[in-house]
């Protein structure tokens, strides 16, 4: 039987890093699956925490540093956005305007993953989500 791996959406990785707005249970079940290597997160999600930064909706004083660290302590894995992914993230349903939404839903989709997000928009589209 394979092991289900998991996906980041951007406020979920935060919020586990962050040990906060999620329950013990949530940050124990993901540091088990990190621990097992079967926790994934894109590189755009640092994109869009960078532009939430720039904005003043996050405070971080250095990204580089706080992504470097969150890699190195963790076993969590970093994938990168195929051009079959950046395409199909345009052919989606227009259920969801926002454009990193709809590319995570693509690599979830191309990668089989399920997407770890409460993001309601999410759940319109034929992928697995999941949530504890």
């Amino acid at each position: 039987m394979k092991k289900e791996a998991y996906l980041f959406d951007t406020h979920a990785l935060v919020f586990w890093n962050n040990k906060e707005t999620v329950s013990e249970e949530f940050i124990n079940f993901f540091d088990n699956q990190v621990q097992q290597g079967r926790l994934y997160v894109s590189s755009i999600s640092f994109w869009e925490i960078a532009l939430l930064v720039k904005r003043g909706k996050m405070a971080i004083s250095d990204l580089h540093a706080w992504k470097n660290e969150l890699l190195n302590i963790t076993n969590i894995r970093l994938i990168e956005p195929s051009a079959s992914e950046v395409i199909d993230s345009t052919l989606l349903p227009d259920h969801h305007k926002d454009p990193f939404d709809r590319l995570l839903i693509a690599q979830a989709n191309q990668n089989k993953f399920l997407i770890v997000t409460k993001d309601r928009d999410i759940h319109k589209y034929q992928v697995k989500t999941f949530w504890v």
